[in-house]
């Protein structure tokens, strides 16, 4: 049987619909509005695709080949395949605990293992090991060979590789056989605060170390400090970029050979939940990296050719908008940026356990993100189509867009000097803090929600006591600043001499670079403040304000009303109380007198207000009950004079009402969370 009478064609049995009468019969459907006006999508970063793509698009996207031939992004091979790596990280703080969660990671379906802190810690200086002995239980009855190894966390990465040759340096293992990464980026740590001369000397000394182990790639590119900033795709992009021509001009200055450098190229990407955008972000880094190396191999004579295929990235989970209340939700959101990653074409999948906001990582949650990658794989058939949003006009075009976006900027820092001169004027800096301005806006105005947090919070969960402070500690009490971590061998004789890990990275930044550092934020943070605040006060007074809404009138608009009220103060940590209905002003007076309510709000009509609200009040006093009366509407179209203390709706900004009302109800400002 030939294929063309397995699968007959699917849609032979309709008529062919010119564009212009689809156009129009959508048009009519929607009652005149034209299909473009009502799916307008704009994000953050400046893409806005049309409502709907015909095969045309294909041709406009330059990477594309619309005659169907091999995808550009993916691998040729004996078969079609969408391989990544499932990646572990391992970052409790006890080395014990570590260790075993190590070897449930390889045991449960782990391809590699990523070190990040907090794992490492020091305790006194008379009792505490060497640092280099914490790492003994963390690797034990780890096979290296067959496990690879990725060191994370920014600055961190530098001595957790130093402990790394400690440790092997003390076993049989051959290093040559060594599988993984250094996930440092020297550019990633200038603009985390280091001196630009230091950490690029630094990356070049670790990469000139690591020359005897082929298959641990040191050099890499890092978005993560522009993504936890705030940055949109472009501007992570674009910043990748403007890094790695920046190491490549560097180290090849310092005659590190452009070969070696590219073979041992990789990109650590953060992926939010954004899943389109974050798909067509992977996706345009494979094809702007080769015109960087394209560009830069031109200049310095060199030949060689890199395809978009063979670009090595590492994605991993965004930090940027985890939360700490509902924290199950992170299991979602990292499903979704997993997910995007997979299609996007990650080499290697890196999830963050749910709770990593809240505490250090327990086998519970290192156990669902592993699992999660597993599904994606096993269940959902995720590895079975290389580059699977190939031929997709959408995702081709947001591909397309997204990539000639970002060159354009990439080509903004280079005109400025590159991407260090960008960050010492502080252009970078104010371009990302645009958009993060933005994204907290869109939160703080409801246009943007975060699940457990910014909406439908859970009313009685309660994080204040769960919260895990992290702080660096100094084994010997010398200050950071006194270490010398201008090489491998510096570092080395650091945690020799017993100094603690976070302190040999620490000792990376420099406060004379002239670079203001971009902040690591999570979106939700400010929002979480608020709620944190009224739980200090619950502990020292006998619970958290009292909220008493009070439905009336019509059931529809009451009901609706006080839904959107719930959900609303809900976000601050109020205790809500939401009957059905009340019958009459007397009845929710006296309901406010039984809950010792500190605030009421009437949710009912715009035109119920002007009768209910003042009757409301009169009630109230009557009843020596001293309570903030508030409504659910806008103020422009209701008329209660003075009754009301303060209105709730659609256009009220989320963190300046909240802490309004924290303010009248005595909840003092925390100076620590």
């Amino acid at each position: 049987m030939s294929e063309s009478e397995a699968f007959p064609p699917l849609f032979d049995e309709f008529d062919a619909v010119a564009p212009a009468e689809w156009h129009e019969h959508v048009r009519s459907d929607l009652g005149g509005t034209s299909p473009e006006a009502f799916l307008r999508w704009s994000s953050l970063e400046g893409v806005s695709l049309p409502a709907y793509l015909a095969p045309e698009a294909l041709r406009e996207a330059l990477h594309t080949d619309p005659e169907g031939g091999h995808p550009p992004l993916a691998r040729s091979g004996d078969g079609p395949a969408n391989t990544w790596t499932v990646c572990q990280p391992i970052g409790h703080p006890d080395p014990e605990v570590a260790g075993e969660h190590a070897r449930a990671a390889v045991g449960g379906g782990a391809d590699a293992l990523q070190l990040a802190p907090p794992f490492l810690h020091a305790g006194a200086p008379d009792t505490a090991p060497r640092p280099a002995d914490n790492l003994a239980p963390i690797l034990d009855g780890i096979d290296l060979a067959d496990t690879p190894l990725h060191l994370g966390g920014g600055s961190a990465a530098p001595p957790l590789y130093a402990l790394l040759r400690e440790h092997l340096s003390g076993t049989p293992a051959d290093p040559s056989a060594l599988k993984g990464s250094l996930l440092f980026d020297p550019m990633a740590a200038v603009a985390s605060g280091a001196d630009p001369a230091q950490a690029f000397s630094l990356a070049d000394d670790l990469a000139a170390d690591a020359a005897e182990l082929p298959h641990f790639r040191t050099v890499t590119v890092d978005t993560g400090p522009y993504h936890d900033a705030g940055a949109s795709a472009v501007q992570e992009l674009a910043a990748a970029l403007g890094a790695l021509a920046e190491r490549l001009a560097r180290s090849t200055e310092r005659g590190l050979p452009l070969p070696a450098l590219l073979d041992n190229l990789q990109v650590h990407v953060p992926v939010s939940t954004s899943y389109f955008v974050e798909m067509a972000k992977l996706r345009a880094l494979r094809l702007l990296v080769p015109q960087v190396v394209d560009a830069f191999a031109s200049e310095t004579g060199a030949s060689l050719s890199v395809a978009p295929a063979d670009v090595f990235v590492h994605a991993t989970t965004s930090r940027r908008v985890e939360t700490i209340y509902d924290p199950y939700v992170n299991m979602l959101r990292a499903t979704t940026e997993a997910m995007a990653a997979a299609l996007g074409g990650c080499d290697a999948l890196t999830i963050r356990p749910y709770d990593g906001a809240v505490r250090p990582p327990d086998e519970f949650g290192l156990r669902i993100a592993r699992n999660t990658q597993l599904i994606l794989r096993h269940e959902a058939h995720f590895d079975q189509v290389a580059d699977p949003a190939a031929g997709s006009y959408y995702i081709e075009t947001l591909t397309d867009r997204l990539a000639q976006r970002a060159w354009a900027q990439f080509q903004d820092l280079e005109a400025e000097g590159g991407i260090v001169q960008a960050l010492r004027t502080g252009t970078l800096q104010a371009q990302i803090a645009e958009t993060r301005t933005e994204r907290r806006r869109a939160l703080d105005e409801r246009d943007q929600v975060l699940v457990g947090t910014t909406h439908y919070p859970a009313l009685d969960e309660r994080r204040r006591d769960d919260l895990v402070t992290r702080r660096a500690s100094s084994a010997n009490g010398d200050s950071p600043a006194s270490l010398d971590a201008s090489s491998t061998d510096a570092l080395r004789t650091a945690l020799r001499d017993g100094h603690a890990p976070q302190d040999v990275a620490s000792a990376l930044q420099s406060d004379s670079s002239g670079i203001d550092p971009l902040p690591q934020i999570r979106l939700a943070e400010e929002l979480e403040a608020i709620r944190l605040r009224t739980e200090a006060h619950a502990e020292s007074h006998d619970g958290p304000p009292q909220v008493l809404l009070a439905p009336l009138g019509p059931p529809a608009v009451r009901s609706a009303r006080s839904n959107f009220c719930r959900n609303f103060l809900g976000v601050a940590g109020f205790a809500i109380t939401e009957p059905l209905k009340f019958e009459s002003v007397d009845a929710v007076a006296d309901a406010a007198v039984e809950k010792d309510a500190d605030t009421v709000v009437l949710c009912s009509s715009n035109d119920s207000y002007a009768d209910l609200a003042p009757a409301l009040a009169a009630a109230l006093a009557d009843r020596d009950r001293e309570a903030l009366l508030g409504i659910a509407g806008a103020p422009d179209d209701i008329d209660v004079d003075d009754a009301a203390d303060f209105f709730v709706h659609q256009g009220s900004p989320l963190k300046e009402t909240l802490e309004m009302l924290q303010d009248r109800l005595g909840i003092d400002v925390m100076s620590d969370p």
